[in-house]
């Protein structure tokens, strides 16, 4: 009741090296099955079928929808110990009994029910972001349309709030302290000494050209490396972030839960020493649900390669 589209999506690895007709398929499609080692571990692994619905790679069809519909999506996990997924939508979030959500976790035999209402038109990603499963195809579209003249976007009337931030590359000591531990580093203390002063500087330097990259902007938090800043915002606010690529690779910026505004669609890469500016819009969907304390949070990193 109250429900415009479900769907129903069964996330499961289907093992063919089980499958009766495994030899039968062997004698069919390799071009010499005498030279098949069923037990190689690569061949083991090319028969375990990561799917949604029995799709891999995008081909699962009838994922289509309406803006400001109401759409109810019924989650299903099945299989082995290794079927415990970690389910995305991209786009827009989900209300997961009371809480704002963007995704869930799903383990074998159990199943959930996720509500959304699709504010934005366009193709969108649901996808299981367990490594394994995400490499071997377990990622899919679903499509949102303007079938109707629906409401008007929803306007912007909060702050805008500006931050600065900039990727470094920093090389972390991991054995720092060496008291305790057997002599097989072959550095003397000197050395030690010397490259712990190094990486102070560096560290200290790299705090304080961001400072001055940033001149006025709101830095809350710098103490753990592999960690932004934290950023604040409210519904209805917009976020400017200026970011500064210092690092040897390109690299990007995108947040789960928000409205990304890019330009054409596409996410603004950055190669090394450039500068981007990107903009995020904090709608009402991205706020605290029912159950949900009275703030929440959303983690933003580098789409450059999810993977890596």
């Amino acid at each position: 009741k109250g429900i415009d589209r479900e769907f129903y999506l069964l996330f499961s690895i289907f093992d063919e090296n089980d499958s009766w007709y495994l030899n039968k398929n062997i004698e069919a499609f390799t071009g010499d099955p005498s030279k098949v080692d069923e037990n190689d571990a690569d061949f083991k692994e090319s028969n375990k079928m990561h799917a949604v619905n029995g799709y891999l790679f995008g081909n699962l069809p009838g994922l289509a929808m309406c803006k400001d519909d109401r759409v109810s999506w019924h989650l299903i996990g099945l299989g082995s110990h290794y079927d415990m997924h970690g389910v995305h939508f991209q786009g827009n979030t989900i209300d997961l009994r009371g809480m704002t959500r963007d995704g869930l976790a799903l383990f074998p035999h159990l199943s959930g029910t996720a509500l959304m209402q699709p504010d934005r038109v366009g193709t969108f990603k649901v996808v299981c972001r367990t490594f394994d499963h995400f490499v071997g195809g377990m990622k899919h579209l679903y499509e949102v349309s303007s079938c109707r003249n629906t409401t008007q976007a929803q306007q912007q009337h909060g702050a805008m709030r500006v931050y600065y931030i900039a990727a470094e590359e920093v090389e972390w000591d991991y054995a720092s302290n060496k008291s305790s531990a057997p002599k097989i580093y072959n550095v003397s203390s000197n050395e030690e000494r010397i490259l712990r002063k190094t990486m102070v500087l560096f560290l200290g330097q790299a705090i304080e050209s961001l400072f001055k990259f940033g001149k006025a902007a709101l830095i809350t938090s710098i103490s753990c490396f592999n960690l932004g800043p934290l950023l604040h915002a409210e519904v209805g606010d917009s976020v400017l972030i200026v970011f500064k690529n210092k690092a040897s690779r390109p690299y990007s910026v995108s947040a789960h839960g928000i409205e990304e505004v890019a330009a054409l669609g596409k996410i603004v890469l950055s190669v090394s020493g450039e500068i981007n500016t990107y903009r995020w819009n904090v709608p009402a969907r991205s706020g605290p649900g029912k159950t949900d304390p009275n703030c929440i949070t959303w983690v933003y990193y580098s789409t450059v390669n999810f993977v890596k």
